[in-house]
């Protein structure tokens, strides 16, 4: 049986994760991430900091990744359950959001030439180079196999949060397909 690591946030992520375009000083378009979502991936770089120690980092082999997300709830017209906050309730952009944070923490860095003056591209840009300033849980989020991402309703605003388990799979567990439990329909198209 395999390891399962186990994180806790004890917060909600209440961020929207769509990329800003902005023009840059070249007159070039370019994206930029909005600062609640630059604050909430420092917040979970924080926890995973405290946490998980650098020496055990990262984490080999074929990876799959569970989010549970824990927020109050309320019901609607028809009486379901449906997060309170659901205007900013998107599980896809959250468990890539966090994906991205147990990913390493590169900087990007301007290249110089032996003079100190900046080396340019052939485009006569500056040239950059991405350094790791810290090793991530994952190297790199194509390792991540299988991912899921559940909402959980909570009673109250102390247990709201965000939990995430890592498990390493085995190849022989990779090569079986996920069916969910249930009586299945089957649906043929027509194409």
């Amino acid at each position: 049986m395999s390891d399962v690591h186990r994180f806790f946030f004890p917060f909600t992520g209440k961020v929207k994760t769509q990329l800003k375009i902005v023009k840059k000083k070249d007159g070039s378009t370019g994206l930029i991430k909005p600062a609640n979502v630059k604050k909430f991936e420092k917040e979970v770089r924080k926890h995973l900091a405290i946490t998980f120690p650098t020496e055990l980092r990262p984490l080999h082999g074929y990876i799959e990744f569970t989010l549970n997300h824990y927020t109050k709830y309320k019901r609607d017209s028809f009486g379901l359950l449906v997060p309170e906050q659901y205007a900013q309730f998107d599980l896809d952009n959250l468990l890539k959001t966090v994906q991205d944070c147990f990913q390493p923490y590169k900087k990007k860095f301007v290249k110089f030439n032996e003079d100190g003056t900046t080396k340019k591209t052939d485009k006569g840009n500056d040239s950059f180079e991405w350094i790791e300033l810290e090793a991530g849980i994952i190297s790199n989020d194509k390792f991540v196999y299988r991912d899921s991402s559940n909402w959980v309703p909570v009673e109250n605003k102390e247990q709201e949060g965000i939990e995430v388990f890592i498990r390493l799979i085995d190849e022989k567990e990779l090569l079986r397909p996920i069916i969910p439990k249930g009586n299945i329909k089957n649906y043929v198209l027509n194409l």
